[in-house]
């Protein structure tokens, strides 16, 4: 007879896994929550790496990368078409420097003006069409790169910087850097408007102001020490000054010309009355006027003359950068000022002007002249 074992079976429990402790699961939850922590740091630190990266760790990037900082900056879609073809075509083996490195864009720019200035295949207008778009990335980088914490002191001016000197006793003439001393400044003696170099007596107060590549103006206030002959040069010396200001920085970059120009001011003839008043402008032919353009952008220009236009005042304009650029322009004076001698100083702001006459003021500007233009070359 078989015993009967159901009961037995019942009664007797089988453990197929083991018991887990609680100690193990806290255990395994710390490990996980340990390596999502190392995870999340990990991504924070390589974004904070990613921003931080110079131009030329960057090189490696996308041309979406390329395409979005070039959009951060200013540029628009033709303008960046243009860059990634200069790039191409450069064989420019860090395209992220041309953001940063002024000298690295330049050569660039230079050798896709000079393959422009070649292409039969565009027409004038195409042509004067394409410079523009050259000239405009040039002048939206170089407004939106990074600016340096800037100057407070004279003492780390650069030799050959151009200046604008104000004396105390009226008039403006320009100079330029020499010599930078320990105690002093050595600048080209000032010229007369015939010229001549003349003396301003020791003492004398000048205030003087300077552009300083791709960063900002800055004016300061000092005085005459003395004159000189420093590298064969009569140069006038002036004292050091660490009190720097620093001005706003201007949309265009200005660049000396000290060219004599004719200006006509223009008048506004309304016929008619009420709702059916027609406004006309009409060139003054007859009233030509003298004047020296002292320096000049592709948004305006200085003038002194000894008959200045009032400001709000309409003017037309005529003017050689070289012997075979005639430029006519119209524009409208923003400001104007008195000079203690006689005469003054016009602020003219461009409000007309052709592509072509605007492109030779940029080359002008930049110094983007026919010599320093180069083929479309390895680098």
């Amino acid at each position: 007879m078989i015993p009967d074992i159901t009961p037995i079976l019942l009664q007797t429990q089988y453990q197929f896994l083991a018991r887990t402790s609680s100690k193990s699961i806290w255990i395994f939850a710390l490990v996980i929550i340990g390596f999502l922590a190392l995870l999340i740091i990990g991504n924070i630190i390589g974004s904070r790496r990613t921003r931080n990266l110079d131009p030329e760790q960057r090189r490696k990037y996308s041309q979406h990368i390329f395409r979005k900082m070039a959009k951060d900056i200013g540029l628009g879609k033709n303008h960046i078409d243009i860059l990634e073809y200069l790039i191409r075509v450069c064989k420019v083996k860090q395209p992220f420097l041309i953001f940063s490195n002024s000298g690295l864009l330049d050569d660039m720019l230079k050798k896709g003006i000079y393959s422009l200035e070649r292409n039969r295949g565009l027409n004038d207008e195409q042509q004067e069409k394409q410079l523009s778009q050259v000239f405009q990335i040039k002048q939206i980088i170089e407004r939106n790169s990074r600016r340096g914490i800037g100057v407070r002191s004279t003492n780390l001016m650069k030799l050959g910087q151009a200046l604008i000197v104000n004396p105390e006793t009226g008039g403006e003439f320009q100079t330029k850097v020499v010599s930078n001393m320990r105690d002093m400044l050595a600048c080209t003696a000032p010229k007369n408007e015939a010229g001549h170099d003349f003396r301003l007596k020791k003492g004398t107060r000048l205030r003087i102001h300077f552009w300083r590549e791709s960063d900002a103006g800055y004016s300061f206030q000092t005085k005459v020490l003395g004159y000189d002959n420093i590298k064969g040069i009569v140069c006038i010396l002036i004292q050091h000054s660490k009190t720097l200001r620093r001005e706003q920085q201007r949309k265009f970059r200005r660049r000396h010309l000290h060219r004599p120009c004719f200006f006509y001011p223009i008048r506004i003839q309304i016929s008619g009355q009420g709702r059916r008043a027609k406004r006309r402008a009409v060139v003054q032919n007859n009233q030509r006027l003298l004047g020296n353009i002292l320096d000049i952008s592709a948004g305006g220009c200085s003038i002194a003359s000894m008959s200045p236009l009032k400001t709000g005042s309409l003017v037309k304009l005529e003017f050689e950068i070289s012997r075979t650029q005639r430029i006519t322009v119209y524009g409208k004076v923003k400001r104007a000022r008195s000079q203690k001698v006689r005469g003054g100083i016009m602020h003219v702001m461009f409000t007309k002007l052709s592509s072509r006459n605007l492109n030779n003021i940029y080359s002008y500007v930049y110094n983007y002249t026919s010599k320093s233009l180069s083929p479309i070359g390895i680098r």
